[in-house]
């Protein structure tokens, strides 16, 4: 599977992966002038939106005027699934999955691709899943890491507050990849990271240390930084 990352913190997030029967775009918060530089939108089989805040929204509209399907993740109430047949040659079985983001509606992915045997989970802005995902074999995970607990300072202001309450840090990402079945995982991707309250390397040598999983960081302005 190929996994890019386009944009990933505050100031937008955008991934593709091509599980290998075609591309999905993960989140839109970005402009449209940038996406357009990394793909030709006529090549994407599928968007996910996980939720309407900007920074994973911003080009929504833009997708739907181009005519790309797009699946948006607020709009998920339970974990019913959804079938979609690309428009090229992929096959894509995609489970939707409620997670808690705040107030606002938010939703997870579980994408298995038909024609290969690789299953990914997306997971963004959340603080809780309670869906048990452990029956999952996943091949890949893409998870948030907003932050590092110890960088987080005793007195928050509202929004740093609010930041911690509504997103997964490095102790939760660790509790929450505890209780999946990693034994066909491969690759483990990190997202979202703050400018303010993570560090990357610090995040990646972690994860990787404890699962003995190849692991990637996403930058703030595209790409990966790879660990093992």
């Amino acid at each position: 599977m190929e996994i890019k990352c386009l944009a990933s913190g505050s100031t937008g997030n955008c991934y593709l992966v091509n599980p290998g029967s075609g591309w999905i775009m993960l989140d839109a918060g970005i402009p449209i002038s940038k996406v357009n530089k990394h793909i030709n939108l006529n090549n994407v089989e599928i968007a996910f939106v996980s939720h309407n805040h900007n920074d994973h929204s911003k080009c929504l509209r833009e997708l739907l005027l181009k005519g790309v399907k797009v699946l948006e993740g607020n709009l998920i109430g339970n974990c019913d699934k959804i079938f979609s047949y690309g428009k090229f040659r992929g096959k894509f079985r995609m489970l939707g999955v409620p997670v808690q983001h705040g107030e606002e509606p938010n939703g997870a992915l579980i994408v298995e691709d038909l024609n290969s045997e690789e299953l990914l989970l997306y997971a963004t802005d959340f603080n809780v899943c309670r869906p048990n995902l452990s029956d999952y074999k996943f091949t890949r995970i893409m998870v948030e890491c907003n932050y590092v607990e110890d960088y987080i300072p005793e007195e928050m202001n509202v929004k740093e507050n609010r930041q911690i309450n509504t997103h997964m840090g490095l102790n939760g990402v660790q509790t929450f990849l505890d209780k999946l079945d990693l034994s066909n995982c491969k690759e483990i991707v990190l997202m979202h990271l703050s400018q303010s309250y993570a560090d990357p390397i610090i995040i990646g040598a972690t994860i990787y240390s404890r699962y003995g999983i190849r692991t990637g960081v996403c930058r703030q302005w595209g790409g990966i930084d790879y660990y093992g």
